[in-house]
């Protein structure tokens, strides 16, 4: 029996505590245990492992940005053990066999436990494609990614989806095609915008940027979506507005990333700071924040999307939208959890314990039956985040220079497999088991 000791966060409390492991699960929690090997963190923080549901790891097809190996890797050293990896890959998982294709591809260099979505583009493909761990739909073009232009069809697969018993991700925004389908004159906080003036390969930085994929986009899509929802489950991608997290209807769920929270059109980034959707002005981010604070979001998600420098160096227009993040949401985020603005019982929840409910995964609690995904972590020990700490395989971070505290361990299903900023042993990584059909 594997043992590991520390201050174990049990049911809402941390504890002095030996965690007894076997065959990759929690089978005992007591003050003392015996086994071989133990790993005794004295008064160090054990908890729950990162559930990360929405990373782009860049495999198939563009592993000059990311591959399943490195993002892997980045997710272990940032203390998250479980990812999702989405479907907009090259080729996009759109068919049954791209899946079992990149499943095959993927298995052999995962270093934590992973899922894949896939990517119906008509309602009908939903039941060929049920062996994917999740569904999602793009409703606005981002990289490689298959859109689906109406919300209609986004509403017929959200409806499919129900039969499988997972759940539907979905990028918000509903940008006009052709002649705009609706016309925007103000926004909900009194902006005002002009729906065909801008398009995204007209806007130089990114505060245009953000009007020209503008808070309606994202509001509108999802309360267009939400109507069809039914008794079905949808998760809503990437919040970057209190609008957008009051918009989402009665028992969907909703992410939030650390880059809409921390960064916003007044950062000193340029083209390293486009994403999808935007980068939003301060107030924005400031009232996300309150709203987190309230309890009104349910998880943190990286949206891990890295590009390559070359990529991002282009003129702003030209750029690629996307920031690389799976490392670094328990860094930025924990110091929060040590300024008193977070309680550390909500951090848990938001990082590990809500996510691993929305993938029904036996993950996201220090639990006897749970699986044994555990980080330590020093709340005293703060450093520089950089992109080499990250590993990112891309060579940069938006948050280069910001203070971070990085786990000093991980664990997954028991065994170690990242300390101080290195991957150590045998690459872990799963499959997560089928949701229950």
């Amino acid at each position: 029996m594997i043992v590991i000791e520390g201050r174990a966060f049990l049911e809402g409390r941390l504890e002095p505590a030996a965690i007894g492991v076997e065959d990759g699960k929690i089978i005992a929690i007591k003050r003392e245990l015996r086994g071989e090997p133990v790993y005794r963190f004295s008064d160090a923080l054990i908890l729950p492992g990162g559930v990360d549901v929405h990373v782009h790891f860049r495999e198939p097809g563009m592993t000059e940005k990311d591959d399943f190996f490195s993002g892997t890797e980045s997710a272990a050293i940032g203390g998250v053990t479980t990812v999702v990896d989405m479907p907009n890959t090259v080729p996009p998982v759109t068919t049954p066999e791209a899946l079992r294709d990149k499943l095959r591809l993927v298995s052999r260099s995962a270093n934590v436990d992973f899922g894949l979505y896939a990517a119906p583009t008509v309602d009908r493909d939903v039941k060929a494609l049920r062996e994917a761990t999740a569904f999602k739909v793009y409703l606005a073009e981002t990289t490689s990614a298959p859109v689906i232009p109406e919300i209609d069809v986004a509403g017929a697969i959200l409806r499919a989806v129900k039969d499988t018993g997972s759940y539907l991700s979905a990028h918000c925004e509903h940008l006009p095609r052709g002649k705009a389908t609706w016309h925007l004159e103000e926004s909900e906080t009194g902006e005002t915008f002009d729906v065909g003036g801008l398009s995204k390969g007209t806007a130089k930085d990114l505060e245009g940027y953000h009007r020209a994929r503008n808070t309606f986009a994202e509001t509108s899509a999802i309360r267009q979506l939400g109507k069809h929802l039914g008794d079905s489950r949808l998760h809503i991608a990437h919040v970057t507005t209190e609008e957008a997290v009051s918009a989402r209807p009665r028992g969907a769920t909703c992410e939030v990333t650390p880059h809409h929270l921390l960064l916003d059109t007044e950062s000193p980034l340029g083209a390293l700071g486009k994403v999808n959707p935007p980068l939003r002005p301060s107030a924005y981010r400031h009232a996300l924040w309150d709203r987190l604070v309230e309890g009104r979001i349910d998880m943190f998600a990286s949206d891990h999307a890295p590009h390559t420098l070359d990529e991002k160096s282009r003129k702003f227009e030209d750029a690629p939208a996307g920031v690389p993040g799976v490392a670094t949401t328990f860094p930025v985020l924990f110091r929060y959890v040590r300024r008193q603005i977070l309680p550390l019982e909500r951090f848990v929840a938001m990082f590990s314990g809500n996510p691993a409910t929305l993938l029904r995964a036996n993950k996201g609690e220090i639990a006897v039956g749970r699986d044994a995904d555990l980080i330590v972590v020093d709340p005293r020990h703060v450093e520089k985040v950089t992109a080499k700490r990250c590993r990112y395989k891309c060579g940069w971070t938006p948050f280069e220079g910001a203070e971070g505290t990085f786990p000093t361990a991980t664990f997954v299903r028991g065994e170690l497999v990242a300390k101080d900023g290195n991957l150590v042993g045998e690459r872990a990584g799963r499959r997560i088991s089928p949701i229950q059909r």
